[in-house]
Order: C-alpha cells, then sequence, then structure tokens
C-alpha cells in the first residue's frame, strides 16, 4: 500500500509506492533529502527475492531519480484528482451561497433560491507546483556573483570579443556610411518634389481663382441690377452700352449656363441705350465696343448646338446694326477691319465678303467728295484677306474695285485702294491714276500710303517741305497713313516721330481736324504715340468747341493708356477726366484689366462712385478669366 508522508521543508504531501519505505529521496518540490517513513507496524511486506548474480545491480542515484519520476506522477495525479468539479459563490441578489458545474464557469444562469440571471464567474485555475523546464539552470558555483538586472543589448563585457557594430553608432564612435545616389535617382527625386510644389501652386492658384470668380460673379449681377433700376440707370446711354457690353463678354467667356441668346438680349439693351448717347463722338467709340463683343457670340456647330454660341448667320445680321449708325468713316472702318478678322480666324472667309458688302451697299458715289470712302473700305477688306493667305477671296475684292472704278470713271481716288493695288498686283496699272508731282492733298494721301507699303514714308515725311507745310495738312495726310500704318502692322520711326510733333501742336480749328485726332486716340498704342504729346493736345481744345469735356477727356485717356506702368498714383490722372465720362470709365477698367494692379485698385474701388466702380469690376472679371486660362 502507498506510504503517505509530509515534506518538513516545504510542507508539500506526497505518496510513495511501498517499495520506497526506508528510503532516502530528494523532495520534488524543494530538492531537500527526506525519508520515506517505514510501513506501519503488522503491514505485510513481501520480500524480493534477491538479485541474481549475473544482474547489475541499480546504483543508489538511479533509485533516487526512479524515485523522484515516480513521486512526480503520483503528485500529478493527486493534483487533478484535486480539481474541483463545480464553481461555489455567492448570489449578488439574495446572498445565498450557490454551487454551479464548473462548465457553467463565465456563462448566465438562474439562482437556485431568487431565481434571478447571475452571471457565474469563471473557476480558480489550479496551477502546477514543479521545477520549470523552459528555464536554463543557472551552474555556476553557489557563492558566484549573480547580477540582479540583465545586461544592455550589444553592450561590451568579459564574455565579449568585440562590441556590437549598433553601440558603436549610438555612441558616435563610428559614422555610417551611405552608398551616394545615381544620377537618374538624383534626377528622380529632384523631378518629384518639382511635381509637389507645382501641384501645390496651381491648387492654390486654382483654389483663389474659384473665390475670385465667385465675387466676380457677385459683381456682375450687381452691375446688371444696377443698369435696371439702381444708380447705373440715370447714365449715360454710351456709359450704359459699353458696361453691358462688357458684361456680356464676360458672361460669354464664364458663364456656360446662360444661353448665347440670353447674352444677346444683353447686347440688344446695350445698342437700344445708345438712343439717348450724350455726345456723337462717345457713341462712335461705344459702338465699336459693342462690335467688339457681338462678334464674340458667334460659333462653331459644337457650340451652337450647346447654346454656347449663335450662329453665324444671325450674329452678322445683329452685326450690321451698329455699323449703320458710326458718324466717323475712320471709326466705322476700324470696326470693319477687326469684323473682318474676326470672320477670317473663325474660317468664315465667304462671309467676310459678303458682310463687306452688306455694310456698304445702297452707299452711292459722292461727287462732292475727294477720296471714295467705299473704295476704302474694300481695300482695308482686300488687304486682310492678302495678310491671311486668302489670295482668291482677296482678288475678288481687287475686282470689285477695279470694276467700280470701269465702270464710274469720275469715281474719286482711293489712297487704301492705290495701297491695295501696291501690295497684290504691283505689276498691273490701277484702275485710277494719281499724279506723283501734285500737291493736291487726294494725290499726296495716294502716295504716302503707296510709300509705306514699299517703306520709303522717309522720303517724303522726312523731307523739309513736309515738316515746313501748314499744320492742318500735315494732320489730315498723317492720319490718313498712320490708320493704313496700324492696319499693316508697320512701326516706322519717322512716321512715330511726327505724329508726336503734330499732336503736341494740338491743331483744332474745325470739327474735321478734332475728328482726325479722336481716330488717333483710338490706335495711339499701337503708333506709340507718347503720353506727354496727348497731354498738351489736351490743353489746346477750344472750350467753345461741342463737347469740349468730353474731347479733353479723350485725350487724357490716350495719354492714361500710353503708359506702361500703372500704379496706385498714376490713377489720379484718371480723375481728372470729365467725371461719369465714357473715357474715365474705359481708364478704371483698363487698370481692372491688368493683374498685377489687382491688390491696390481693388481697395480704390471702394472711394469712387459709380460708374468707374462698375468699369473697374467688370475689367477685373475679364483679367481674372483671361488670366487664368493662360496658365
Amino acid at each position: 500500500m502507498p506510504v503517505q508522508f509530509t515534506c518538513k521543508s516545504c510542507n508539500k504531501k506526497f505518496k510513495a509506492a511501498d517499495k520506497f519505505a526506508g528510503k532516502t529521496i530528494p523532495c520534488p518540490t524543494c530538492k531537500v533529502p527526506l525519508i520515506v517513513p517505514a510501513l506501519p507496524a503488522g503491514s505485510v511486506l513481501l520480500e524480493m527475492p534477491p538479485p541474481q548474480t549475473s544482474v547489475k545491480t541499480k546504483s543508489q542515484a538511479e533509485q533516487d531519480i526512479e524515485a523522484m519520476a515516480a513521486l512526480a506522477l503520483e503528485e500529478t495525479k493527486q493534483v487533478e484528482d484535486a480539481v474541483p468539479q463545480f464553481i461555489q459563490f455567492e448570489c449578488t441578489f439574495c446572498d445565498e451561497k450557490v454551487s454551479l458545474p464548473i462548465d457553467l464557469g463565465g456563462k448566465q444562469a438562474p439562482c437556485p433560491g431568487c431565481r434571478r440571471i447571475l452571471k457565474v464567474p469563471m473557476p480558480a485555475v489550479v496551477k502546477t507546483s514543479g521545477p520549470d523546464w523552459k528555464k536554463q539552470p543557472d551552474k555556476r558555483p553557489s557563492g558566484a556573483l549573480r547580477k540582479e538586472e540583465p545586461e544592455l543589448e550589444g553592450t561590451w563585457n568579459s564574455t565579449m570579443d568585440t562590441v556590437s557594430r549598433d553601440a558603436l553608432l549610438e555612441a558616435g564612435a563610428i559614422v555610417e556610411e551611405y552608398e551616394p545616389l545615381t544620377r537618374a535617382e538624383k534626377i528622380k527625386r529632384t523631378v518629384m518634389v518639382l511635381v509637389l510644389i507645382i501641384s501645390g501652386l496651381l491648387g492654390f492658384i486654382y483654389y483663389s481663382s474659384y473665390r475670385g470668380k465667385v465675387n466676380e460673379d457677385a459683381q456682375i449681377a450687381k452691375i446688371e441690377l444696377s443698369i435696371k433700376s439702381g444708380e447705373l440707370a440715370n447714365s449715360t446711354g454710351e456709359i450704359k452700352a459699353v458696361l453691358l457690353a462688357g458684361v456680356a463678354t464676360y458672361r460669354l467667356a464664364e458663364s456656360p449656363d446662360i444661353p448665347a441668346s440670353k447674352i444677346k438680349k444683353t447686347l440688344q439693351t446695350a445698342l437700344a441705350s445708345l438712343d439717348k448717347a450724350s455726345s456723337l463722338y462717345e457713341k462712335d467709340f461705344a459702338l465699336l465696343e459693342l462690335c467688339r463683343a457681338i462678334i464674340e457670340l458667334g460659333g462653331g456647330k459644337d457650340d451652337v448646338r450647346d447654346n454656347k454660341k449663335l450662329k453665324w448667320d444671325e450674329v452678322q445680321k445683329f452685326l450690321k446694326q451698329p455699323f449703320e449708325s458710326f458718324t466717323i468713316p475712320e471709326i466705322k472702318l476700324i470696326a470693319l477691319k477687326e469684323a473682318t478678322a474676326s470672320f477670317i480666324a473663325s474660317g468664315e472667309i465667304d462671309r467676310a465678303l459678303a458682310f463687306a458688302s452688306q455694310v456698304l451697299s445702297g452707299s452711292a458715289i459722292s461727287k462732292d467728295k475727294k477720296i471714295d470712302d467705299h473704295s476704302d473700305f474694300l481695300a482695308v477688306v482686300g488687304m486682310e484677306l492678302f495678310n491671311a493667305q486668302k489670295i482668291d477671296a482677296s482678288k475678288q475684292i481687287l475686282e470689285s474695285i477695279r470694276t467700280r472704278y470701269t465702270s464710274a470713271p469720275g469715281t474719286p481716288v482711293s489712297p487704301f485702294a492705290a495701297a491695295f493695288f501696291t501690295i497684290a498686283e504691283k505689276e498691273k496699272p490701277m484702275p485710277f491714276v494719281f499724279s506723283k508731282d501734285s500737291n493736291s492733298d487726294v494725290d499726296i494721301f495716294c502716295l504716302l500710303c503707296v510709300n509705306l507699303v514699299d517703306d520709303k514714308l522717309e522720303n517724303l515725311i522726312g523731307s523739309s517741305n513736309f515738316k515746313n507745310a501748314d499744320a492742318v495738312f500735315r494732320l489730315n495726310c498723317l492720319s490718313k497713313v498712320s490708320l493704313l500704318a496700324s492696319f499693316l502692322g508697320k512701326d516706322v520711326l519717322v512716321l512715330k516721330d511726327e505724329l508726336n510733333r503734330i499732336v503736341s501742336e494740338g491743331v483744332m480749328p474745325n470739327v474735321d481736324s478734332v475728328q482726325s485726332y479722336l481716330v488717333l486716340t483710338e490706335i495711339s498704342q499701337s503708333l506709340k504715340i507718347l503720353s506727354d504729346s496727348w497731354l498738351k493736345a489736351a490743353d489746346k481744345v477750344p472750350q467753345a468747341m461741342k463737347d469740349y469735356k468730353q474731347i479733353k477727356s479723350r485725350f487724357l485717356l490716350a495719354s492714361f493708356l500710353a503708359k506702361e506702368d500703372i500704379s496706385s498714383a498714376t490713377l489720379e490722372d484718371a480723375n481728372k477726366m470729365e467725371s461719369a465720362s465714357l473715357s474715365k470709365s474705359i481708364a478704371f477698367r483698363h487698370v481692372g484689366m491688368n493683374p498685377k494692379n489687382f491688390t491696390w485698385f481693388k481697395d480704390a474701388l471702394y472711394k469712387v462712385a459709380e460708374p468707374e466702380k462698375s468699369f473697374g469690376y467688370v475689367g477685373i472679371a475679364i483679367s481674372s478669366d483671361k488670366n487664368f486660362k493662360k496658365k
């Protein structure tokens, strides 16, 4: 029978087989040697037969090991038998002691007393005692010094021949060397950085432009409302017309949800407002602005289908209306030249020819005029076609002019026609004759235009005879040849010098002279007439002349536009113009269309009254749209 005993050192109870009775074995738990008690008196011991001489007896150490293994097995079995089969705890509701099967641990069950649902606690985990086979035994002598804390990883001690690389790097004893980047890797990283920077900038620009567009849309809406029933309702007809033309231009480019037919109505309202224009001169410049806006309405099939543009037939019919109201022939000629260029750029070559005939239809030959304006108009259209390499179409214009002179031999000469025939058919004779040695104004006009084409203008204008000629004569000659030079894009130094000279003189004895100066104000930037020249001319406008204030403001506008840089200080020059005049309003629009003036100019707008404020906002809106699209 098993022998039960207790270790006196750790008080652990054990059972040992009766064959170990009286033997000394180490305690399985604390390893202290202990003697297994002998069997009680009266117990029968079966003596084993003595071992045979041929069989080797086990040593004491082997017997001790076997005893330890047996005792360990006995202890394990004892522990397994001691595992509880029930969980005992107190009910949290009625404080009654509850005993439930162990398989309900962690689950919910009713209390046998109060029948309320309880959460059964988990059973206590029975930990077995014994040696941990995972831990390596310390084989050092019992008196050896043992460190209580583990050594730091990578440190140098007596058991290591070298220090770890990580420890040396951390201490700064060595510096880690990196392999240099290849050229391809450097380029790749540089490109990635540039892409990130550019993307950020574009994102910022787009966000800023979007915020700006929302603000400009609101300002444009306010302007339209103000024209109908606000401060601008009592403005002059030319102010309303040009302002609405700017609104229409902005809407056409930036508001795809607004159909082109509605924008056309805006321009029709603008045209109707010119019936109440305050000045005929201002009216002509307003008509020119309207023609530029109307021509933008035309588009291709896709845009027409999407209601973004109008059919060219409709645009051509609408465009003819403002052409019927011009009073200064040269301003009308500028409008026709620009319309022809737009038709050609849109591929509407036949329409350019048809429109020229439509504009000039019904105009009879005036015998009291020295110059045939009709042929001048045809010649300007023909030169525009010739410069665009539309040779066949330009030949049609040549034949039309030739037929005109053939059918009516007494038709006055045309200086622009003389230039056109010199450009397109230099080897053929002209349909009319002019004298190269004549002192007639008309002959000299023709000679100047031909010399401009042949780059021989200096021979005549640079001569002392021309410089000493009558001022009115020089003004008429220069205004005619200057208009042709602006159409052909020619920059002639001698012409520039003479223009500055004649503008500074301010020769205005009659209405025709004033009209010549007004025409020059429209083409002044392309001819590079100096700002100071126009300031001098403004001071010489006769106060007794009709529309004196508007004429002077127009000269001041030409001076203002001639300046290369406009700052907040030079904006004061605009305030010298007549208040609420078209010239002053256009000056504010001009500043607004220059994006570098945006910051200070927007602040300046809060200090001015209508209509300058509205023109300034229209300029900003148009400029924001165009400059953002360029990017």
